[in-house]
């Protein structure tokens, strides 16, 4: 087969995360104290997690099928009591943020988008009551290693494929909040491709921690429709509800896409035409809109039995670029490039230069083979200058908004973004006349008095973040 990739790099030295400072105030929720989902081999054989449903838990139970853990088994009323509580409220809201965006997530991926500790324990009383009321599923990694694995914080999370926020949460939500736990969009349910979602959700962690970005979105916000889209006040040249594995961001708005794959298959090609031709559409001065693909084979398939997919997906992306032609800024070949895992986190809990600055192959070279790819750097390698028109910042503002964001990158109060409910109606707060107006000595209605601080909405109207 003629070569088409570059020359496999050799591995690069990582640096351990320990030793970068990382964005993320919690110390025992960072990287380096979570498990590695890509090198801790926690997904041998397969890719699958082994999960329990709320339904599943109380078959079982009625039937005594099996033993079932009574912490996951609340009382309906005490669980839709403890799911509306305002114990814990910001901290919860945030958690069902994140697995609404991510779709899949390590209980120590929640923990650490929330910077809550709670979370680490499935049995933790927002989680048990969202199991109950069938809003999420809980799993175990499917490693025969374990021969008891347990409910633990090596457990994952993921929205379950139910009604139940529609018909339970939803009503008791605030505007605010439901914004602030869906984004404006339906809620996502069902989880798929554990593995993968996983990793995903880690490299949107690892570049909020380590990078300096201005924000990562999700699954869910990374649609083509989002990216290409409604999202930019167009309309697509035919529907799709593709959606990339998550979106960095960068201080300038440039939108970097990524999309995990462990194999090379059909599918796969079709994925890829169908972000050559979203690309070709876009220009990049009004989209911000570029995409890497990553490779994240099994590292004990492509170690020890020689399976690298590597060389296809360079071979498959060299086959679609044929079909959009062009080197230029706004080419598809200048917009969509191919990582590695391996290059980025060369081990456990490693990070590599690579990594710093998102290094990727782009197919830019007036060349064929192997020497038609350069290496670029989509940080800081990489100009964009937004349209006049384009207001690309704007994302990074309204991500402040939501729950799924990291806590270190949403801190603050960002009502005004939104709104008073009176402003959102366009209604003004009515000031009557002062019945003696000789003795009014000009305080407005609302103003502080002594120590007491001007007045505010209540917390539940607010998108305030701690």
């Amino acid at each position: 087969m003629v070569a088409v990739k570059p020359e496999r790099r050799a591995a690069a030295e990582g640096i351990h995360a320990e030793m970068m400072p990382s964005a993320n105030p919690v110390e025992d929720l960072a990287m380096y104290n979570r498990r590695d989902p890509y090198w801790d081999r926690l997904w041998a054989p397969g890719s699958q997690a082994n999960w329990v449903t709320g339904p599943m838990a109380r078959h079982h139970k009625k039937e005594g099928l099996s033993p079932v853990n009574a912490k996951l088994l609340l009382a309906e009323d005490d669980a839709l009591r403890i799911a509306t509580s305002n114990r814990g409220r910001t901290e919860r809201l945030a958690a069902w943020g994140v697995l609404d965006s991510w779709r899949t997530a390590s209980a120590e991926q929640v923990a650490a988008f929330t910077g809550c500790r709670y979370f680490l324990d499935p049995n933790y009383s927002s989680m048990a009551a969202s199991f109950t009321l069938d809003l999420l599923d809980i799993g175990v990694y499917a490693n025969k290693l374990r021969l008891n694995p347990g409910m633990d914080s090596s457990v994952v999370f993921r929205t379950a494929n139910s009604e139940a926020f529609n018909k339970v949460i939803e009503p008791t939500l605030t505007g605010p909040e439901w914004l602030s736990v869906t984004a404006g969009q339906p809620w996502s349910t069902g989880g798929q491709y554990d593995r993968h979602n996983v990793i995903s959700t880690e490299l949107g962690l690892r570049a909020a921690e380590y990078l300096d970005i201005g924000a990562v979105m999700g699954e869910k916000l990374s649609s083509v429709d989002l990216l290409a889209g409604s999202g930019l006040g167009k309309k697509l040249t035919r529907a799709d509800g593709r959606r990339a594995d998550g979106t960095i961001i960068r201080h300038d708005g440039m939108r970097i896409a990524f999309e995990l794959t462990a194999t090379a298959s059909t599918s796969f090609e079709s994925k890829v035409r169908r972000w050559a031709q979203v690309i070709s559409e876009r220009p990049l001065e009004t989209s911000g809109l570029t995409i890497v693909f990553i490779a994240a084979p099994h590292p004990d398939r492509s170690t020890h039995t020689g399976t690298d997919p590597r060389h296809e997906i360079y071979r498959i992306l060299s086959k679609v670029l044929r079909e959009f032609p062009g080197r230029g800024q706004d080419s598809p070949a200048a917009r969509i490039g191919i990582a590695h895992w391996e290059e980025w986190f060369p081990d456990r809990h490693l990070m590599s230069e690579a990594f710093f600055n998102l290094e990727a192959d782009f197919a830019i070279n007036d060349a064929t083979g192997p020497e038609r790819w350069v290496r670029r750097g989509m940080l800081t390698d990489y100009d964009f200058t937004p349209w006049h028109t384009f207001d690309a910042t704007a994302v990074l503002e309204n991500s402040k908004l939501l729950a799924a964001t990291p806590h270190w990158l949403r801190e603050g109060d960002h009502t005004a973004l939104i709104g008073t409910p009176m402003e959102r109606a366009n209604v003004e707060v009515p000031h009557p006349a002062p019945a003696k107006p000789h003795l009014v000595k000009g305080r407005p209605l609302g103003a502080a008095i002594g120590n007491g601080g001007d007045a505010k909405l209540p917390r539940r109207l607010r998108i305030e973040w701690s």
